[in-house]
């Protein structure tokens, strides 16, 4: 069978391409992958390629575990010359230039010796030549995204005007490395004419997605609405922090509230756990078996030992990485000796107390003898001490003679140098000297250039240079240093190099054996992480069975639980299965705790899978293969997408997929269209499931305001069953929310009184209940009364009165008029009457207030005087109690009026003065006046 894989790899996840020529199939994968590579190991030996495609810009560890796993470094092939013009091929319609391809399924040793040069530790025997496939790297704009993208978009929308939106709906973009690979899969079919010669012609007859055995199938999206690593929950002490531009700072997710690990392996191996989530169900019990054994107050003690020791261990894979590049810094040598220190403690540990754990088995001795000799070949070699003091590794003494006569030579050495300084003035006959050493040079007699040596001993003396106001000589006991002594300094130093670079050749030798203790510890970490999430939370051990079942008693949502006050979550239960029905419809109002209910279910189901507790009572969860959603909207102005078209993405692919052991939960499909096409698409969707063969039918739970949705259902096989959210009416017209799931059907949304909470005005909530009481009995939106706005009908109403007022004074006045024309002495002396009463009555009101306020005057005044006479009797109290305080309060106080008066008397005589000024000014003005 012979079979192409394009691989991209980036940013922790794998894409792959597969295609087989004998199915006329393509087969595409996107999963996480760590850099154990462990997905990458998997996916060749399951489907065993004849040739893989490579972007030869990968990093070196992603092509060596590709060269191990293919039993081969010979066959790997350069397709792409170096000098191959590469802005040809992002033409569309390019070629790879100078391409030769050679398939190698099967090589003998005379194959291999020509290709090139076998690695050390090659597998020689006849099973591994059954397999080895070439290996093509292609340049990095072979696995361009873009141009990936618009041969796909020619594929799938040929003849088509929106060729985005219809590749959107067969692929799913968002996974760039598995649209990479495809994209370099095609164009390397095309140019070498496998499957057709043209992309129009192309043999491929279906197009699959590729997932493993015992892995369970989520999307990105699914990821996104159950918030396993992201999260839309802010609260309070929960904010979204923006750094580098819209990264977004992971906020609370359910990774984050089970992340208590301490080491950095530790974190890594959790989120690689939560980002590949398993039904293997040996795998699941082992982790549950451990997370049990730990999670017991019996073993408190063994728990909280592993959690203390974890936190020395630190990633080592970029240190030997360093290792082989040969750049290690000190700390590297501290964190590494650290680590393995201790792993052999846990592991003693371990022992001691037998701990028998199923997944330990076999494992405890990589704590052992092995990584003993590791710690102690770095103990007995470095110097820690004086290597943090010297930021360099140095060497312990004992281990190299000469090294150890170099060291002791160069601790005396500055004594010695001390007293040939002194032999040299004697000799010289000069006050003062020192010997310094200068590189190359070597040692030199420094001496001030003011000093002058004797006539009689200059011959004894070579002038080297003068610096800075001092002489540098040779003499001859300087050429004995040079000779004896020498460079001492990078003596010592280039023996030590040379004996690190031995103990990095022993350590990468070793190197397996750390990393796979490393592996172990870091499991140990994150069963220690997952029993205290499940001590803290009150979490308990899943029961996994065969059967397509799901029964969960008391099930909370575990963010949402970790938010809310103590004691008030409202726990919900969870059952779904063959007898008590798998497809449940779920009605409510709006905020009665639907969509929390549906991510509850997913977060549970998924927390299982992890091999995590559950935040339940009880819980039977039986194999799920898949976890697919309708809860989260991707909108992006990029993809040309609607929001119902990206809700008919998701659905149609949870139609397509789906099987018995699938867990479907979808959440208000049908509302980003018009009422009647979104309730007979999700009528049509349920119905698919509902009338389909028993053993078929997937874990559905659908939450909907579409309360017309039950007359559109058939249910021949008893799988259906609706389920509410509980609520009351008060009498003050709001709503009390149980949040607990009630079975039955509601056909009341509530709707007018969220409207109300939340701050629509009464009168448009008033009318949207006139408008739904008539469109339900059948009515018409014509046969409502329009109405119009609070503001025109106040306008409307003011006019009218004031129309109405202005014709009946006009009536007053004609009939007064008429009255008086008739009888103008009478109602004069009617009107006179009036207006004298009216006087009368005004002036007694006046009064009335006046009296009043002489009362309240007349009040505050006493209240003045009785405080006065308060002040009186304490300041004789005072002054009686501190006399010689009150003369001195005195003298100050006529000091005061002595300046008060005295700035008196400046200030009226300059009023005075100007007044003068003033005088004679008006007397000029008066005098201009007259003469004008």
């Amino acid at each position: 069978m012979s079979q192409i894989c394009a691989l991209s790899f980036s940013s922790r996840r794998l894409g792959a391409a597969i295609y087989d020529d004998d199915e006329k199939e393509i087969k595409l994968l996107d999963m996480a992958e760590d850099d154990d590579f462990l997905v990458l190991g998997r996916l060749l030996r399951e489907i065993k390629p004849s040739h893989i495609l490579v972007n030869r810009s990968q990093s070196a560890e992603y092509q060596m575990r590709l060269r191990k796993e293919c039993s081969m470094v010979s066959g790997i092939e350069e397709e792409i010359s170096e000098r191959s013009n590469l802005k040809e091929f992002s033409n569309n319609n390019s070629q790879f230039a100078q391409t030769q391809i050679t398939f190698i399924n099967t090589m003998d040793e005379k194959e291999l010796d020509k290709n090139g040069v076998k690695e050390e530790g090659e597998l020689e025997d006849d099973d591994s030549l059954l397999w080895q496939p070439s290996i093509t790297f292609l340049p990095d704009i072979a696995f361009s995204f873009g141009l990936a993208s618009k041969k796909l978009e020619q594929i799938f929308g040929a003849g088509v005007r929106n060729k985005q939106i219809v590749a959107s709906f067969r692929l799913d973009f968002t996974a760039t490395n598995m649209i990479r690979s495809l994209g370099a899969l095609l164009r390397f079919m095309e140019q070498h004419g496998i499957g057709g010669q043209t992309f129009e012609n192309l043999s491929v007859e279906k197009m699959t997605t590729l997932v493993f055995d015992d892995c369970i199938e989520v999307d990105s999206t699914t990821l996104r609405a159950l918030e396993i690593f992201y999260s839309d929950y802010t609260p309070e002490t929960i904010r979204k922090k923006f750094v580098w531009g819209n990264n977004r700072r992971e906020g609370m997710s359910i990774f984050k509230l089970c992340n208590l690990c301490r080491s950095s392996p530790g974190k890594q191996k959790l989120r690689s756990w939560f980002e590949r989530p398993i039904n293997n169900l040996k795998i699941l019990s082992e982790r549950h078996e451990a997370i049990s054994y730990l999670h017991q107050d019996c073993n408190v003690e063994i728990t909280s030992f592993l959690y203390n020791y974890v936190k020395d261990i630190f990633s080592i894979k970029p240190i030997f990485r360093r290792i082989r590049r040969g750049n290690l810094p000190v700390s590297d040598w501290k964190n590494l000796f650290s680590s393995i220190c201790a792993m052999i403690k846990i592991g003693e540990f371990l022992t001691e107390k037998e701990v028998n754990l199923s997944f330990l088995k076999g494992k405890l001795n990589l704590f052992g003898a092995r990584l003993q000799q590791v710690a102690c070949l770095l103990s007995e070699v470095i110097d820690f001490q004086e290597t943090l003091a010297e930021n360099r590794v140095v060497i312990k003494q004992g281990l190299d003679k000469e090294l150890d006569n170099k060291k002791k030579l160069y601790e005396n050495l500055p004594d010695e140098l001390t007293a040939v300084a002194r032999k040299e003035a004697d000799e010289i006959l000069i006050e003062t000297c020192t010997v310094a050493y200068v590189p190359i040079v070597g040692y030199l007699l420094m001496a001030p250039e003011s000093v002058e040596i004797p006539a009689s001993t200059s011959t004894l003396v070579e002038l080297i240079f003068t610096s800075e106001g001092m002489s540098y000589f040779k003499t001859k006991r300087m050429r004995l240093l040079d000779e004896n002594v020498g460079d001492i300094k990078m003596e010592i130093i280039d023996a030590e190099t040379n004996i690190v670079l031995n103990l990095q050749k022993r350590l990468l030798g070793s190197r397996q054996i750390v990393l796979d203790a490393i592996d172990l510890a870091a499991t140990l970490d994150c069963f220690v992480s997952l029993s205290q999430v499940a001590r803290k939370y009150n979490w308990i051990c899943p029961k996994f069975v065969e059967e397509p079942i799901l029964s969960i008693k008391e099930a909370r949502h575990p963010i949402a639980e970790h938010l809310c006050k103590l004691g008030t979550y409202v726990s919900n239960p969870i059952i779904s299965s063959t007898e008590n029905g798998k497809i449940k419809v779920l009605f409510g109002p709006n905020s009665s705790g639907k969509s929390v209910y549906l991510k509850m279910i997913g977060s549970i189901v998924y927390l299982a899978c992890v091999g995590s507790f559950v935040p339940a009572y009880r819980a039977t969860i039986g194999k799920i293969s898949r976890i697919m959603s309708r809860l989260y909207t991707v909108d992006s102005v990029l993809d040309g997408m609607s929001s119902f078209a990206n809700d008919l993405k998701q659905m149609s692919r949870a139609v397509a997929r789906s099987d018995e052991n699938s867990l479907l939960i979808i959440d208000e499909f049908g509302k980003g269209t018009q009422t009647e096409v979104g309730l007979s698409l999700l009528a049509s969707c349920l119905n698919y499931w509902l009338e389909g063969p028993i053993e078929k039918c997937p874990h559905v739970v659908v939450a909907s305001h579409f309360y017309a949705l039950p007359e559109l259902l058939t249910d021949p096989n008893k799988l259906l069953k609706y389920q509410t959210m509980g609520v009351s009416r008060l009498d003050d017209d709001t709503l009390d929310f149980h949040f607990n799931l009630v079975d039955g059907i509601t056909d009341f949304s509530y709707a007018t009184f969220t409207a109300l909470r939340m701050g629509i005005p009464r009168e448009v909530v008033e009318r949207s209940e006139e408008i739904y009481i008539n469109l339900r009995s059948g009515g018409l939106l014509t046969d409502l009364v329009p109405i119009k706005l609070p503001e025109l009908i106040n306008e409307e109403i003011n006019k009218e009165e004031e129309q109405k007022i202005n014709e009946s004074v006009s009536r007053v006045d004609e009939t007064i008029f008429e009255h008086i024309t008739q009888n103008k002495e009478i109602i004069f002396e009617e009107y006179l009457i009036k207006d004298g009463q009216e006087l009368i009555e005004e002036k007694r009101v006046e009064n009335e207030k006046e009296e009043k306020n002489k009362e309240k005057i007349n009040f505050i005044e006493e209240e003045k005087i009785e405080e006065k006479e308060l002040n009186l009797e304490r300041k004789k109290s005072f002054r009686n109690c501190f006399p010689e305080k009150e003369k001195e309060r005195e003298k100050e106080q006529n000091k005061e009026k002595e300046i008060n008066w005295v700035d008196e008397t400046i200030f009226d005589e300059e009023d005075d003065f100007s007044l003068q000024i003033i005088d004679e000014e008006e007397e000029d003005d008066d005098s201009g006046d007259i003469s004008f």
